[in-house]
């Protein structure tokens, strides 16, 4: 094995690990949250905290994703991207602030159904530790250190834990107190990432180092990616704000949280893409992307088809020992999306494959044309059947993008399909020697 392949699968295994015990962090904070909450105040906590993340995801401009693709391939200074990361960053969490207040203003009784006004204007004060903590988390991305990245991941976690302890447990606040820990959450990561950078790289803010020039560039290519982005963003959220149109905050809470448990199932594909889109940006050659791609996923599909599996046969058992039999219901909705979710795992490889290439607008096409799909199929499904009518919706969905994405990164790299998609013998003696190292290691 290559130094270069060793070294991405030591950081897609460190990765995976500090995923695992983010999943448990976040698991265990969904569970007090919606016993706490129950179905109704859980679905109105997923619609509140859902508007500063649309926000969020609206207007990063692809900053995130250019830090990612310019880090990695050393074009640009370090502390230039910091200083622009923290302005930008800041300038559009006010501007996000704005629009929030206006959405709030005009449209929360259509899509919030009778939320306080209060806890909404609450919720934006998160913004702008929000988009600093995306803008440092791309940073310790690009730079390929995935012990930082991650760790900052588990921060978060923890953080808005510790203070839902705090907040919601201890002083009973109930949903304000969940909306405080949210808030609290992101102020205690962005501190720590802002800690790491300054020790470990030296970084200082200077507002005059501010550079045009990357700024332009950054957003040049930030765009096609962000499209794309928040295209897929909406694509998976929309159906929460169409829910809670349609129906009431009970049934918002019933998705969310077979959403939720759907989504940590696919752990292994998530950590294995925040490692792959770096290191195929910074890979030369076509020949070693289309193996390093190509080897990571068909593995990802063999293995995120067996959790599918695994996780149908116990959908009903997990949910109701998590959540309690008021939440049962969301065991069936779990079982329809699983499916298309273990799909969505290795379209997530091959889209970040083609953006490392520097062709993000491929991603961007076919993410549009999925909202629009998605958003028809769930104008048309909600009313007539309810969350399981969003739930199939979303199993199409991803169904019909993972089929279209298949046949792009065939046209983009030549690659035969089953050699990215169908695992082979070599895989399974790979897999052997990484079990008998573990053995000799521990």
């Amino acid at each position: 094995m290559s130094d270069g392949n060793r070294s991405f699968v030591r950081n897609s295994f460190l990765t995976f690990s500090r995923q695992v015990t983010n999943i448990v962090i976040g698991i265990l904070l969904l569970v007090v949250l919606a016993r706490i909450l129950g179905p109704a105040g859980q679905g109105k906590y997923a619609l509140i905290t859902l508007l500063p993340t649309v926000l969020l995801t609206f207007l990063t401009l692809g900053i995130n994703t250019s830090t990612i693709y310019y880090i990695s391939r050393g074009d640009v200074k370090l502390n230039t991207v910091y200083n622009n990361n923290i302005i930008i960053g800041t300038l559009l969490s006010l501007v996000s602030m704005g629009i929030g207040a206006i959405v709030i203003y005009f449209f929360s009784e259509k899509f919030f159904n009778h939320t306080p006004h209060t806890l909404l204007y609450l919720c934006l004060l998160a913004l702008p530790f929000m988009f600093l903590r995306e803008y440092f988390q791309t940073v310790f991305q690009g730079l390929q250190d995935f012990k930082l990245f991650n760790t900052a991941m588990v921060v978060n976690q923890v953080g808005i834990l510790g203070f839902v302890a705090v907040f919601v447990l201890i002083f009973r606040l109930g949903l304000p107190g969940a909306i405080m820990a949210f808030i609290a959450g992101n102020l205690i990561n962005v501190a720590y990432m802002v800690y790491q950078l300054k020790k470990k790289h030296r970084l200082r803010f200077n507002i005059r180092g501010f550079s045009w020039e990357y700024f332009r560039k950054s957003v040049n290519y930030g765009l096609k990616a962000h499209i794309s982005n928040f295209a897929s963003f909406l694509n998976y959220r929309i159906v929460v704000f169409l829910i809670g149109f349609f129906m009431v905050d009970s049934a918002v809470g019933i998705y969310v949280t077979a959403m939720n448990i759907g989504e940590r199932l696919t752990i292994f594909a998530a950590s294995i893409s925040n490692v792959l889109y770096p290191k195929i940006a910074a890979i030369e050659t076509d020949e070693e992307r289309n193996h390093l791609t190509s080897l990571v996923s068909r593995n990802i599909m063999a293995i995120t088809l067996v959790i599918a599996l695994i996780g149908t046969i116990v959908a009903k058992d997990l949910i109701v020992t998590l959540f309690g039999h008021q939440y049962e219901n969301s065991a069936s909705l779990l079982q329809i999306t699983l499916p298309g979710v273990a799909l969505l795992s290795v379209e997530k490889i091959l889209s970040n494959d083609i953006a490392g290439r520097g062709k993000p607008e491929l991603n961007m096409y076919l993410s549009i044309f999925n909202v629009l799909f998605n958003l028809v199929l769930n104008v048309v499904l909600i009313p007539r059947y309810g969350v399981t009518g969003a739930a199939f919706s979303a199993t199409i969905t991803y169904f019909v993008s993972f089929l279209v994405k298949v046949v792009l990164y065939k046209k983009v790299t030549n690659e035969p399909y089953h050699r990215f998609l169908l695992i082979k013998k070599s895989d399974l003696r790979l897999y052997r020697t990484v079990i008998r190292k573990l053995k000799l290691r521990y």
